[in-house]
């Protein structure tokens, strides 16, 4: 099973430490006291040996000196080591020569025979066999004539069929050539420490509750307000933030997350403000924007009407003017026939004077006309100059709604900063703080496209103003010169009736009128050349007029676009209580 609380793993975690390094030392304590006990039973063993050794040098230096025979000097030193032997060929053990509770000297001859043992003397030994398959006789003579060493053999316990380790230490004497051993049993010179190990475990044990219970109660402290913290960030990735602070006193670790918790709360709920407070100023922004666009559209589209119609009507000037010159070059031949005839003088006075006439009358429509057209640039003008500074408040807007998104990128990276900062928990609201810092990314890109939409549209727009200036110049001068026209016509009105009057002077005058027909009829074709003009800027207009049209309708689009982005960031930020 997963441990997942804090608190558990506190205290599992200060177990453990409490726990591994008291049972380490009891363990260490254990082996080390135990070795150090059996290396202190393995010289006494040597030193039991070396004693008894002793005594035979003493004796055999008795037997040397003729005050005891070899079998009483032998016979003396077991007595004196085990005592005498009974009826039933056995030995006590005396206290004062025992090692451990059980171990007493003993002794074999170099065929394994027991010469001094309080059970087997006189036995041979060769074939003894331990517990654990030591052939323990033959050991004993190999090891006391190698100059001494341990024998470690299974051996029952006296009187009991249980078996334990068996130590016996084995030297052979130099005098009378016995392999002299003392022999005791492991558990006899570690029982010490096996207290020692129970004493640890029972302190261990102790300490282990003990700790228990302290460290619950510490980590219990420690955890509470955690606790508390992730609740009410559980709280707050639901998008509550009107949860209360949390309130310690401590100073340590913990005391500071809390701090910095209350911190983060605020925080947050200073961005969420202002990013709804932004996202609503956003909104009315794009629609302020789509509103002016679909304004600015709708007088764009008039205005190519009324190009259209301009053109239209320089089209149709033209043709009249086309017409006018025809008229001229026919009053031009009836003047000469004038001069050719001057029986048809009155005839021709008469068709002059209608001619003229009909001149007139062109001419008065012409001028008529050019001053509807002077009129009808005078307004695109207008429309124009209004246009341009519709787009300066639209870039205004614009640079607005930059400032706007640029300031809502960088309150979602803060956003972003903080949430990290919580870890784990602070990653749901890490997941909003992005979506609000790919929108305000949207904006800012929307908001450069569509501005780089109105400088390309103001620069058509100059365009235009520049080429509505020169067509308003070219009108002007059509006017000026529909105006000369129709004082020539005037002339010739005169001239003509002059010619009924006084045919004397036909020759002459006829003559006058051919210079001023010609005259004439080079300005109707300079008109004719200016109107074919006027009709070609009024299409050139008509076609930027139609540009920038789908220039606005694209404004537009953006500007709905803005205005879908801005409503998605305030839906994203109503999931917040603050």
């Amino acid at each position: 099973m997963k441990v997942r609380s804090l608190r558990t793993k506190l205290t599992i975690m200060c177990l453990i430490i409490l726990i591994v390094p008291t049972f380490v030392i009891g363990i260490s304590s254990y082996v080390v006291s135990k070795n150090e006990m059996n290396e202190s039973g393995k010289v006494a063993l040597k030193n039991s040996v070396q004693m008894v050794i002793g005594m035979i040098s003493f004796l055999n230096g008795q037997v040397e000196a003729g005050n005891l025979t070899l079998e009483e000097a032998q016979e003396k030193l077991r007595i004196e080591l085990l005592g005498v032997k009974d009826a039933n060929n056995k030995r006590p053990v005396k206290i004062k020569y025992t090692v451990g509770k059980t171990g007493y000297p003993w002794a074999v001859n170099q065929d394994a025979v027991s010469v001094m043992n309080p059970s087997n003397e006189g036995q041979d030994l060769i074939n003894a066999v331990s517990k654990d398959g030591v052939h323990v006789g033959k050991e004993f003579v190999e090891a006391g004539t190698n100059g001494g060493g341990f024998v470690t053999y299974k051996w029952a316990l006296p009187g009991t069929d249980q078996v334990e380790t068996k130590i016996s230490y084995v030297e052979r004497d130099p005098y009378w050539g016995w392999i002299i051993g003392s022999g005791a049993y492991f558990n006899e010179f570690n029982s010490g420490a096996t207290k020692v190990l129970y004493i640890v475990l029972i302190i261990t044990t102790i300490a282990v509750i003990l700790g228990a219970i302290i460290v619950s109660f510490v980590s219990g402290r420690f955890t509470k307000p955690i606790i508390m913290i992730a609740k009410r960030l559980n709280a707050v990735a639901d998008g509550d933030l009107t949860v209360e602070e949390v309130k310690m006193n401590s100073k340590d670790e913990v005391g500071e997350l809390a701090q910095d918790f209350n911190h983060m709360i605020k925080n947050i709920r200073y961005l969420i403000g202002e990013v709804n407070l932004s996202t609503k100023q956003v909104a009315a922004s794009s629609k302020e924007l789509t509103l002016g666009a679909e304004h600015t559209g709708q007088a764009t589209e008039h205005i190519t009407i009324a190009i259209q119609e301009s053109a239209a009507g320089a089209k149709e000037q033209q043709l009249m003017l086309q017409k006018t010159t025809s008229s001229l070059e026919e009053i031009s031949i009836g003047m000469q026939r004038i001069t050719d005839s001057s029986l048809t003088i009155a005839e021709s006075s008469a068709d002059a004077m209608e001619m003229a006439s009909l001149g007139g009358t062109a001419v008065q429509h012409t001028v008529k006309q050019m001053d509807l057209i002077n009129h009808s640039v005078n307004e695109t003008d207008a429309v124009m100059r209004m246009l341009d500074e519709r787009t300066q408040q639209i870039d205004t807007m614009l640079h607005a709604i930059t400032d706007i998104a640029q300031q809502t990128n960088l309150l979602a990276l803060n956003a972003s900063i903080e949430a990290a900062r919580a870890g784990e928990e602070g990653r749901g609201f890490s997941v909003v703080a992005s979506e609000v810092r790919k929108l305000a990314e949207q904006s800012n890109q929307s908001s450069g496209q569509i501005s780089e939409l109105i400088q390309n549209m103001r620069k058509d727009m100059e365009h235009s103003l520049k080429t509505m200036e020169r067509v308003k110049q070219d009108v002007d001068s059509g006017i000026k010169i529909a105006n000369e026209t129709e004082q020539q016509f005037k002339k010739i009105v005169a001239s003509t009736n002059h010619i009924a009057q006084q045919t004397e002077e036909l020759a002459s005058i006829t003559e006058q009128i051919t210079a001023s027909v010609q005259e004439i009829s080079a300005s109707g074709e300079n008109v004719s050349s200016l109107a074919l003009q006027a009709a070609d800027n009024s299409q050139n207009i008509a076609a930027s007029a139609e540009e920038q049209l789908a220039s606005m309708q694209q404004i537009t689009s953006l500007a709905t676009t803005l205005s879908d982005m801005s409503q998605k960031l305030q839906d994203l930020t109503v999931k917040f209580k603050y």
